[in-house]
């Protein structure tokens, strides 16, 4: 009997420890700042005005917000930027015009959430990528992280 918990207790070790090499190689490959020679070969695109940019994340929230009427909105200013999306998503790089925003709605129930933080990544005028603040777990028990929605 001793021998079979101790075969599984050392099986339980081996797999935490499997388990945790492989996730810190994934966030390894795919995490921190560009390099210098992505940066230096980073295609941004052509810029985009503050007013266009507020126009098209305004016209994508308006198809994802539960009441998009009641959205507030508080604009930051649209800058030449990068963006590492989540290791678990290979960590890729994006590059072009970046806008940071805090953007507070009502729920399905008729109450404000709260302002979370979104950021929403244009390229040639384009609105190509969004991540906005989602929530892991449940009840009191929650892990903010952001999430990728376009």
């Amino acid at each position: 009997m001793g021998s079979r918990t101790t075969g599984v207790t050392s099986f339980a070790r081996v797999a935490c420890a499997l388990t945790l090499f492989v996730l810190t190689a994934l966030t390894g490959c795919a995490s921190g700042p560009p390099t210098a020679e992505e940066l230096a070969n980073a295609d941004y695109g052509t810029p985009i005005s503050q007013s266009d940019a507020q126009s098209r994340a305004q016209s994508w929230l308006m198809t994802q917000l539960k009441d998009p009427l009641s959205a507030q909105c508080n604009w930051g200013p649209v800058q030449r930027g990068w963006t590492r999306g989540a290791p678990i998503e290979g960590g890729s790089l994006y590059f072009g015009y970046r806008m940071e925003a805090s953007i507070n709605a009502k729920n399905s129930f008729g109450g404000y959430v709260g302002f979370k933080p979104y950021v929403f990544m244009f390229k040639n005028g384009d609105l190509e990528h969004v991540w906005g603040q989602q929530e892991l777990g449940s009840g009191d028990n929650t892990t903010p992280y952001m999430a990728k929605l376009k």
